[in-house]
């Protein structure tokens, strides 16, 4: 009972770090980046689908869930690779012509309604929360820090869990969307 408490009492704090870096993404896209680094990422972004998309999408969002695990570190580091992501979508926006607000725009209703981004980036504040309260119990708690080592373990597997389903998710969508187009000739 007391862990089932603990869990939910994290999944709110979850809640709340996906909220911010859902406001990091957006306010990323109004400081785009250059256009080599938007073309860098782009070029990567494109090898990164050549092989198996879902491993490479979810390996690169493990990554970024990994390192906003690390104490003290990580909530900043995952903040910044979020910024960063709404700094390329802002590129992105540029180079389609789209203004900001409706790239914006669009990108929430993405996220809303394809469900990987909410998972993606539940993905992230579970694992950011972890940090903050690992951060905590060192800075305060020291004596805790050997039982907060399970709670470890579950959010990193919730981490992945959500990260995976995402992952999935936002390959198909990319495969079908890639193939609609093909199959229409607009590009």
């Amino acid at each position: 009972m007391q862990a089932a408490k603990l869990i939910v009492k994290r999944l709110k704090l979850a809640l709340i770090i996906m909220v911010t870096l859902i406001g990091l993404l957006i306010a990323g896209a109004f400081f785009p980046l250059s256009d080599e680094e938007g073309r860098e990422i782009q070029e990567s972004l494109e090898r990164l689908g050549e092989e198996n998309l879902e491993l490479g999408i979810f390996s690169n969002n493990m990554l970024v869930a990994l390192l906003g695990i690390i104490p003290f570190a990580g909530p900043p580091l995952a903040g910044y690779i979020v910024f960063n992501t709404g700094r390329f979508l802002g590129w992105t926006s540029a180079q389609m012509g789209i203004p900001v607000n409706l790239m914006i725009a669009m990108t929430i209703l993405i996220i809303l309604l394809t469900g990987y981004g909410i998972l993606e980036l539940l993905g992230y504040g579970v694992a950011i929360a972890e940090s903050i309260t690992i951060s905590h119990i060192i800075l305060r708690r020291r004596w805790l820090l050997r039982g907060e080592l399970k709670m470890l373990l579950i959010a990193i597997a919730l981490s992945t869990l959500l990260l995976a389903l995402a992952a999935a998710i936002e390959a198909a969508l990319i495969k079908s969307l890639g193939s609609i187009i093909g199959s229409t000739g607009i590009i």
